[in-house]
């Protein structure tokens, strides 16, 4: 009995809603037709024309600087002395560091640690490292799936994983 009261009540409600927004529609067509919305005698004001144009600049320059291009005097040096550079020996450049006695065989991923632990092979040597660990002064420093990143001797390289030969 409660829910037919309630049904009856958002009909009526429904029913209203939809009353006043169809009288709203026909009262707006209708107003185009009327004449009462704008009396003909009442004339807006116009307002003047802005073509919004920038108003004359007043402001002036004031050039009581030191012009910055000017070239200025160049300073005689041949009273200088001159150092001699000779003394110091020429560096050699160092020579480049052979990475082929490491190679990146792959990875595999331990389900109970979460890591990866990379296959490598140093000096012959067959390694598991993970990243951070150290064996022959060779560190891994990251193990990026396809290559690896490298420590020896202070210097960094990558080092890609090799393709087995079918």
């Amino acid at each position: 009995m409660k829910n037919k009261k309630v049904t009856y009540l958002l009909g009526v409600l429904v029913l209203v809603v939809w009353g006043v927004i169809i009288y709203r529609i026909f009262q707006s067509a209708n107003l185009g037709d009327d004449t009462d919305f704008q009396p003909a005698n009442n004339k807006m004001a116009k307002e003047a024309y802005n073509d919004y144009t920038v108003p004359k600049d007043t402001a002036s320059l004031q050039l009581n600087y030191k012009d910055p291009f000017v070239a200025q005097k160049q300073k005689d040096t041949s009273d200088h002395p001159v150092k001699k550079t000779a003394d110091k020996m020429p560096l050699k450049p160092l020579p480049a560091m052979n990475w082929n006695f490491i190679k990146y065989a792959g990875y595999i991923h331990n389900p109970g640690s979460k890591n990866l632990v990379a296959l490598i092979t140093i000096n012959g040597k067959s390694v598991m490292m993970t990243e951070g660990e150290t064996s022959e002064q060779v560190k891994l420093l990251k193990n990026l799936k396809d290559s690896i990143q490298i420590v020896f001797n202070g210097k960094t390289t990558f080092i890609k994983m090799r393709q087995s030969a079918l």
